[in-house]
């Protein structure tokens, strides 16, 4: 089968080696590789954004980038033997003149509808512009409107010549690195328009490994709404294997030190005392309420690669109105006590030195709450173990630190069945604001459980290993610190030469070669993701007992969480809830 590989922004390395990896991969199943990047089309970029050069920047800073991408696609090319083409030259200076002015009139039009070729391309543009500035609406300031104009510029100039390579070479399908980013997603668009199927990759969400390992999917088909949701079942169709719960525990790892990127809350220091810092009465039970930033999902939406269900929902409408009405609701139960946590993406961190709209709002709407509700800020600086040790139940919309407690056994509800990223029958969740409050109470009847834990590990192992297909056993690895001193220094070294770093990268695409025959299967029997993919050549998974593997995984994070500072044996709580679990399962804590 042809392949197109579409890889506008080859520099971003860390990427594009794995997506490089899987390429070659597929070449050695017989798919004919074709490679298209960019060649200094686009005058800005998620390379740029990702090495804090801002939009109008000096032409000579983005330039260089530019050469690197270039350099990074020729690597590819000439170690794999790939054909490589360039967006530059499939666009001549005149249609690249017409994109600018096009854009030049939305801004001055204050429009956000541009089309061209039957695709609204505006509102495609809106994507990362959403996400870089943290937006939870589409009022755009003037400065705002002069950096839209030039991404909607360069997803007009992308598509343009994506056009005109599409119309000289036919693919039978492409593969796109993040298509949902503009000047990716407008040429993806069109491709599907014309009858090309376009596989969504990205890297895989466990932490440990993220960059070994990609996910798949159709991007028609699901755009950015996990199909883990789709072939997932229920939990007990889903077995813990001992494969997936070193995923797991090597997650958790990554979470706890707060060091990796990804991970915003702080980390772990071992300490503990909620009860004691915000005066909680003796007896009162302990609801965390876990905020989400909201730009992603709005930003998803946007573009239609969420349903609306996904981010407003006919439960409470929005975030501010679920906040408004749980506290309305707690301030009538003096037994209970509410940590509201504020996302820390929020507000300024450690990627990112700005605050998001969804901020301003919330200290307008937190700054009076009623005596058994705290506000957690981010500038608390409090880690999200330390509140779970005190906590009896975590309310959430949608927030992925539900599964990090969830795995710990603290039962989760959530206030829209539809929300989430994570399938119902794992935690509390209903369709109404009355099934929400009762499940609440449910909740914390039912209390710790090890059948929370177990449905928590499954769900994660299912995503971190049945839905992802491994490209590396070592690459990346120094993005969570898992190197040795003689490994850095040669990293360090290999940095010095980044033609020669890149080439050596590419001599290690063997690792790709068994997960690659799923991709090759859904490529060429049609499967929408690598679940099916998966099942089709492997066979449903065995039905095992799986409770020794959860308890040995549970024992592996309870000794992360409490190594360094245990607590005492009668201290209630989570860390004696596992204690427990763990004793009355023959497994010595």
């Amino acid at each position: 089968m042809e392949v197109l590989f579409f890889t506008p922004h080859a520099a971003l390395w860390p990427h594009t080696a794995p997506e490089a990896y899987l390429a070659r991969a597929l070449a050695e199943y017989g798919h004919e590789i074709r490679y298209l990047s960019c060649g200094k089309a686009q005058s800005y970029c998620s390379v740029m954004t990702a090495r804090r050069i801002p939009a109008g920047g000096a032409a000579e800073t983005r330039h260089r980038v530019c050469s690197d991408c270039t350099a990074a696609a020729a690597a590819i090319a000439r170690v794999y033997r790939f054909p490589l083409d360039m967006l530059i030259d499939f666009i001549s200076a005149e249609e690249r003149a017409a994109c600018e002015a096009t854009a030049a009139r939305a801004v001055a039009a204050r429009s956000l509808d541009t089309t061209s070729m039957g695709l609204n391309i505006g509102r495609i543009a809106l994507y990362e512009f959403t996400l870089t500035h943290k937006k939870m609406s589409t009022d755009l300031t003037e400065t705002q409107w002069e950096e839209y104009g030039i991404i909607l510029a360069n997803a007009l100039v992308s598509l343009t010549a994506f056009a005109a390579h599409l119309r000289k070479h036919r693919p039978q399908a492409i593969v796109a690195f993040s298509p949902q980013y503009s000047n990716i997603n407008s040429c993806m668009q069109h491709a599907i328009k014309q009858g090309v199927r376009v596989l969504f990759i990205e890297s895989g969400t466990n932490l440990s490994h993220r960059l070994g390992t990609m996910r798949v999917w159709d991007w028609k088909v699901h755009k950015l709404v996990n199909p883990a949701l789709t072939y997932w079942g229920s939990s007990s169709d889903n077995p813990l294997t001992a494969e997936a719960a070193a995923s797991v525990t090597g997650h958790f790892r990554q979470l706890l030190t707060g060091s990796h990127f990804a991970v915003f809350s702080a980390p772990y220091a071992g300490t503990r005392g909620i009860r004691e810092r915000w005066g909680i009465k003796p007896g009162q039970r302990v609801l965390l309420l876990t905020l989400s930033s909201y730009d992603e999902a709005y930003a998803a939406l946007l573009i239609g690669a969420f349903p609306e269900q996904k981010v407003f929902s006919d439960v409470f409408r929005t975030q501010a109105d679920w906040l408004r009405a749980t506290i309305q609701w707690a301030a009538s139960r003096p037994d209970l006590f509410v940590v509201i946590r504020v996302h820390p993406r929020d507000f300024p961190n450690k990627r990112e030195s700005f605050r998001s709209e969804q901020s301003y709002m919330l200290e307008d709407l937190l700054a009076d709450t009623p005596s058994n509700v705290h506000v957690n800020w981010p500038g608390e600086n409090v880690s999200l173990y330390e509140l779970l040790e005190d906590t009896d139940a975590v309310l959430t919309g949608w927030s992925v630190t539900a599964m990090e407690a969830l795995v710990l056994g603290i039962p989760v509800v959530t206030y829209d069945a539809r929300l989430p990223s994570y399938p119902p029958d794992i935690m509390y969740t209903g369709r109404s604001a009355d099934e929400y409050f009762d499940n609440i109470d449910r909740a914390l009847s039912d209390g710790w459980r090890l059948e929370n834990a177990v449905n928590g590990f499954r769900w994660l192992g299912y995503n971190f290993v049945t839905c992802t297909t491994p490209v590396s056993q070592t690459f990346g690895r120094q993005e969570s610190r898992q190197i040795s001193y003689i490994g850095r220094l040669w990293m360090r070294i290999k940095g010095r030469f980044p033609q020669l770093d890149n080439s050596i990268d590419l001599l290690n695409w063997r690792d790709a070669l068994p997960g690659a025959q799923f991709v090759s299967d859904m490529l060429e029997r049609g499967y929408d993701a690598l679940p099916p993919a998966k099942r089709a050549r492997l066979g449903n998974p065995a039905t095992t007992d799986d409770l020794a593997t959860v308890m040995a995984g549970l024992k592996e994070l309870h000794d992360m969480l409490n190594a360094s500072a245990p607590l005492p044996d009668d201290k209630p709580g989570l860390s004696r809830n596992i204690r427990r679990a763990l004793a009355n399962n023959g497994v010595a804590p």
